[in-house]
């Protein structure tokens, strides 16, 4: 594995663009907004590209593509035809579902392009660009664009801003340049803000906003060295009640819930409490997620771990506030 820097990476991309290679692009198992987003711009500058994905993509994904009328018929493999595969918005294979195997079986060149913590890959064929100075990944792509000169129409430009946004946290999980971009990008499609998020995201029922906010009312709360922790089971989505929490006062935030699927964590941290305790959640959630059996990962301040194993959820919360607890007391 190679890190590399901005500029390697638009000379891979030049380059293989110049040489007419065949380019696979993917990204990590039910893509969300910013990794749809970040692929179907990516393939933009290529003539000979496809985008798989691993299994599915999420709803919010398939809205954003809708609004503008995208396609979201995308393809489940191509791994056989390719000569260089781009992986976006994940830094491994593990979280990859169907594609681990052929990700860690592939001889020819790897370029991840993500803004994740770090993580290693002993694979000689992988390059990775990995900032995590960029809130997302279509942050990453935007400024690549812009720097190739490239021509952008406005459908790409929409959803790029859609992927920019969905990552940054309600705005929390953001730099001075990340609003630069979100400003430059809503004067390119032509849309303001409140438009974007009313044409993506759902509307919310009453019934389930009462359900979120029973979620935080029976929660446990702990104060943890001056941290106000949120612990808790969600209706449905624990991003959901996760994100509410959070606004409503919590420093520490950590719900769960079931599906058929198994279970699912999401955890929020208030901004700047990363740097000044050293605790990136998205480090955390990928270390505990063994526990249920599952993977997991995301930002200092934003992340989430999902697996099959629905009764190890008082362990999985156990070991989360000792992490916590070993930072900041």
């Amino acid at each position: 594995m190679e890190i590399i820097s901005f500029d390697a990476l638009e000379f891979i991309v030049k380059e293989a663009e110049r040489k007419g290679k065949k380019v696979l692009i993917t990204f990590h198992s039910i893509g969300d907004s910013d990794s749809v987003a970040s692929a179907l711009a990516l393939k933009n500058l290529f003539n000979n590209t496809v985008v798989a994905t691993p299994d599915a993509i999420t709803a919010n994904a398939i809205r954003m593509l809708k609004a503008v009328d995208i396609d979201y018929n995308i393809i489940t493999n191509k791994f056989e035809d390719a000569d260089i595969i781009f992986l976006v918005d994940v830094n491994n294979f593990e979280d990859c579902g169907n594609f681990r195997y052929n990700l860690e079986n592939f001889k020819k060149d790897i370029v991840i392009i993500d803004h994740h913590a770090l993580h290693q890959i002993n694979n000689a064929n992988v390059s990775v660009f990995n900032d995590e100075k960029f809130n997302s990944t279509s942050s990453i792509i935007y400024e690549l664009i812009k720097r190739l000169k490239f021509p952008l129409n406005k459908s790409l430009g929409y959803i790029l801003l859609y992927g920019i946004v969905s990552d940054s946290a309600d705005l929390k999980n953001t730099f001075p340049d990340t609003f630069i971009q979100i400003g430059e990008l809503l004067k390119f499609a032509s849309v303001n803000y409140n438009e974007l998020l009313s044409k993506i995201e759902p509307a919310i029922e009453p019934k389930s906003r009462e359900a979120t906010l029973e979620d935080i009312c029976t929660a446990e709360k702990i104060i943890i060295n001056d941290l106000l922790f949120i612990y808790g089971k969600a209706h449905s989505h624990a991003n959901v009640s996760a994100d509410v929490a959070l606004k409503s006062g919590a420093d520490l935030v950590l719900f769960y819930s079931l599906n058929t699927a198994g279970i699912s964590f999401s955890a929020r941290l208030v901004g700047t409490f990363d740097k000044k305790y050293g605790i990136h959640l998205g480090k955390i959630m990928k270390e505990l997620a063994p526990i249920i059996d599952g993977s997991g990962g995301g930002h200092p301040c934003a992340a989430g771990a999902y697996g099959p194993l629905v009764n190890a959820e008082i362990a999985f919360k156990e070991a989360f506030i000792k992490k916590i607890k070993d930072m900041v007391i």
